[in-house]
C-alpha cells in the first residue's frame, strides 16, 4: 500500500477531458492506478498500468475506441490530453484517477454474426490480390510472405485444425503488430460474424500458449479478440461487407490504421470469409 501511493505522489496528474467514449468491458473505469506512458502518437497515446496487465489506448474520434481503450471525439480535449501526456514524456507515470466514468459513453466492441454480401467478399479479395505484392518481394521485412499464409489460416481456422499455421505466422513479419497477427485477428473477426464460435474458440486455444513470442500490443489485440472484442475500425470493415459497400472503399478504409496493420488485418478478414463463402456454395451445389 505505500508504495502504491509513493507511485500516485510522484505521477503526474492528467485532468480528465470533457467526454469520452469507452471500451463497455471497462465498466466505465479508466485507469484507478498509476499507468506509465509507453507511446505517444498524433492520434493514438497508449498507457500501460504498473502490473503490465493491459493496455490503455487513449485515441482521438478517427481513430475510434480500440479494446481497453477511449476516444475523445473533442478534437480540443484530445490535443490538450495530448499535450498534457506529452509534457510528461515517455516513459513517465501518470495519474488519470480523476477520469470518472460518468464522462464516459460506454461502446460495445463485442462482433455480433451478421449477414454479409457474398458480391462483396469476392470483389474484396480481388482487389486485396490485385494489390497484392508477391511473396518473392524482397526487402518488405517477410511482409509478403507471411500474407501469403492468410488462406491457409482461413482454411485451417474452419477446419479447427489451427496449430501448425498459428505457430507459423504468429509474431511474424514487420510491425509494433507483426503482420501474422493482424491476419490472426481479421481471422478471428470472421468468425465471429459467421457466427463460427466453436472454430474461433480453437484459433484462441492455439494462440494463447503462443503469446509471448510476439509484441505487448500483439498480445493485448489478440487476447481482445479472443473475447470477441474488436476495435471500431473492425466493425467498420464488417460494415462494409454487410452493406455491400464498393470493394475499393473498403480496403481505402483499411489503409487508414498503421502502416500495414489495416490491410494486413482486412486480408485475414476476407481470406476467412472466402473460405467459408467457398465451403458454403459447394455444400448448397452438392
Amino acid at each position: 500500500m505505500t508504495l502504491l501511493f509513493m507511485s500516485m505522489a510522484m505521477a503526474a496528474t492528467i485532468a480528465a477531458p470533457g467526454s469520452g467514449r469507452i471500451d463497455a468491458s471497462l465498466h466505465g473505469i479508466v485507469a484507478t492506478r498509476p499507468a506509465r506512458v509507453v507511446h505517444l502518437g498524433q492520434s493514438a497515446i497508449v498507457l500501460q498500468p504498473a502490473d503490465r496487465s493491459t493496455l490503455l489506448t487513449i485515441t482521438d474520434a478517427a481513430a475510434g475506441v480500440t479494446p481497453g481503450g477511449l476516444s475523445i471525439p473533442n478534437r480540443a480535449h484530445f490535443a490538450r490530453v495530448r499535450g498534457d501526456l506529452a509534457t510528461a514524456g515517455v516513459g513517465a507515470t501518470v495519474d488519470l484517477s480523476s477520469w470518472t466514468a460518468a464522462a464516459m459513453q460506454p461502446v460495445d466492441l463485442v462482433l455480433k454474426p451478421t449477414t454479409l454480401s457474398g458480391a462483396t467478399i469476392l470483389a474484396v479479395a480481388r482487389a486485396l490480390a490485385d494489390a497484392r505484392p508477391s511473396a518473392s518481394s524482397s526487402f518488405d521485412g517477410g511482409l509478403a510472405r507471411v500474407r501469403s499464409r492468410a488462406a491457409d489460416l482461413a482454411s485451417a481456422a474452419l477446419a479447427r485444425e489451427p496449430r501448425r499455421v498459428v505457430a507459423e505466422v504468429i509474431g511474424a513479419g514487420p510491425g509494433t503488430t507483426p503482420t501474422g497477427d493482424d491476419l490472426l485477428v481479421g481471422c478471428l473477426a470472421a468468425l465471429a460474424v459467421l457466427g463460427r464460435g466453436d472454430a474461433a474458440s480453437v484459433l484462441s486455444g492455439a494462440t494463447a500458449p503462443l503469446l509471448e513470442a510476439t509484441t505487448t500490443a500483439s498480445r493485448h489485440y489478440l487476447v481482445a479478440a479472443a473475447s470477441g472484442r474488436f476495435s471500431e475500425h473492425v466493425h467498420e470493415l464488417v460494415d462494409g461487407f454487410s452493406a455491400g459497400r464498393p470493394a475499393d472503399l473498403i480496403v481505402e478504409h483499411a489503409t487508414r490504421w498503421g502502416a500495414t496493420s489495416g490491410v494486413d488485418l482486412l486480408i485475414g478478414l476476407t481470406e476467412t470469409l472466402r473460405a467459408d463463402l467457398a465451403a458454403r456454395t459447394e455444400e448448397g451445389v452438392a
